[in-house]
Formats: structure tokens, C-alpha cells, sequence
């Protein structure tokens, strides 16, 4: 009997992951195909599985909280991979059944992708929408008052992030195979924003290819990566992923003060 397809309302929403375009297990299902450039209907699963346990690890290795869904599938995919594995049953006549493994998963895919691409035009036309109509005078210091701005990241995904961490944490298996042990020696976010902050002085971009792989160990590359994320948050950079890959970092106008670095945990 295979495992049942995990439901996206089964478990409470402090459970779930949501970061922008990435909602959950079939969004990075769906990442991992177009990668890949696989089609739906023939997923490669050996290959979708490896992957989707790679990212699994990226976020065990940053402490991310992983939602109940993300684990369930990871189990999914293992199953249906044994199940490609495995000789089809046969039937009375002595032909193998032409029951695809993959069918459920496929489907479920399918109607995901379409579920998204619309969600992704309405999205659109709102925003043309909010920008052809006057709001009254009133209104406007009122949602100025109320909504607090949100983190716009649309050039890069988190996908490019991990990708690009992944790749350090490989890069340093290879070349430093036995890990360095340091006694007492703790890497704080609050130090690498401040390390990156007086990078970004200069005005000119910074790699974060290159600075991760600068570092002296894999403590530090996390805690500097970590600050990234957070001055990221804290509007202190902006992302921009450029055409070969790399992850260059800006300055943005906003101020590091003594109040802001409070509010960094670790």
C-alpha cells in the first residue's frame, strides 16, 4: 500500500514554513524540477529525492524550523523511490500492470502549478489595480500608520541562498577533511553584521561566494550567513543574484544604530 500524498491543512499553522515563493514541500518539488529541467510527467525520483534531502539538510545545518509536511514528503519520496526500485506486479496473463508510481505525485503537481500560476496573475492584476485608483488623504496616513513594510526580495529566491550555501559547506568537506576543533571560540550574527557592515563601507558589492569561503571555519560561515539573513530583514542590504549565479550584496540607506543591534539574537 503506498503512502497517501501529505495535506497542506492537516497540521496547525504555527507548523508551517512561509517565506516568499517558498510555501511548502510541492513548491520545492517544483524548484527542484525546473533545475533541473525534468518534466512533470516523467519525474527522474532518484534524482528529486537526493535533492529534496540535500535541501533538508541546508536547514538542519541552520537550525530552520522544518514544518511536519517537509518531513512527510521526504518519507513519500523515499517510498516511491523503492517502489520504482521493485519489479511491477504482474497480472493473470502474465503482463506487468501499467500502474505508475509517480501517478499521484504527478497529478498533485500538476494542479499545484496551476493553483500557483493563478494565484501569481491575481497578484498581478491587483497590484496594477492598486496602482490605477486614488486612495483618499485620510486613508493613506492611515495604512502608512498600520502596515509595517515588507521584506522585498523578488530578485533572489531562498532557493538561490541555500544553493549558494550548499555549495560552501561542499567546499570545505573537500578541502578541510578533518574538521578544525576550536576551544571555546563562539562566532556571534551580532559580529558578522557588523564584519559585513564595514565590507559594504566601501560602497561596492560584496560577493557572498566569496566572503563565506574567506572564513575560517564552518561556525563562522554559518553565523556570517545567518547575518545576512538578518540584515537582510533589517533592510541593511539588498540581494541581487546575478546572470552566472553569484550573490552580491549592496548597502542600502538605512543606518546600523546601537537600538537596531539589539534586536539581533545571538
Amino acid at each position: 500500500m503506498s503512502l497517501p500524498l501529505p495535506s497542506t491543512g492537516t497540521l496547525p499553522d504555527s507548523w508551517h514554513v512561509r517565506v516568499p515563493v517558498f510555501e511548502g514541500p510541492l513548491d520545492l518539488l517544483l524548484h527542484l524540477i525546473k533545475v533541473h529541467k525534468v518534466e512533470i510527467v516523467d519525474i527522474p525520483v532518484a534524482l528529486i529525492c537526493d535533492q529534496f534531502h540535500h535541501y533538508l539538510d541546508i536547514m538542519e545545518v541552520l537550525n530552520l524550523d522544518m514544518a511536519g509536511d517537509y518531513i512527510y514528503m521526504a518519507a513519500y519520496l523515499i517510498h516511491l523511490k523503492s517502489k520504482m526500485l521493485l519489479p511491477r506486479p504482474k497480472t493473470l496473463a502474465g503482463k506487468e500492470v501499467d500502474e505508475d508510481p509517480r501517478e499521484d505525485l504527478v497529478q498533485r503537481l500538476l494542479e499545484y502549478r496551476r493553483l500557483k500560476d493563478a494565484a501569481q496573475s491575481f497578484a498581478e492584476v491587483d497590484s496594477q489595480r492598486r496602482g490605477m485608483w486614488v486612495r483618499k488623504s485620510d486613508e493613506i496616513r492611515r495604512i502608512a500608520k498600520e502596515d509595517t513594510p515588507e521584506l522585498d526580495i523578488s530578485e533572489i529566491s531562498l532557493f538561490d541562498l541555500l544553493r549558494t550555501f550548499r555549495h560552501v559547506l561542499e567546499r570545505f568537506e573537500r578541502e578541510n577533511p578533518e574538521p578544525l576543533q576550536l576551544r571555546g571560540e563562539v562566532y556571534s550574527v551580532r559580529s558578522q553584521i557588523e564584519r559585513l557592515v564595514a565590507r559594504l563601507a566601501s560602497g561596492k558589492p560584496v560577493d557572498l561566494m566569496d566572503d563565506l569561503t574567506t572564513l575560517r571555519n564552518r561556525s563562522e560561515a554559518v553565523a556570517a550567513f545567518l547575518a545576512v539573513l538578518e540584515m537582510a530583514r533589517l533592510f541593511l542590504i539588498r540581494l541581487h543574484v546575478t546572470e552566472k549565479g553569484h550573490v552580491l550584496l549592496y548597502r542600502t540607506e538605512t543606518q546600523l544604530d546601537a537600538g537596531t543591534l539589539e534586536t539581533v539574537q545571538g
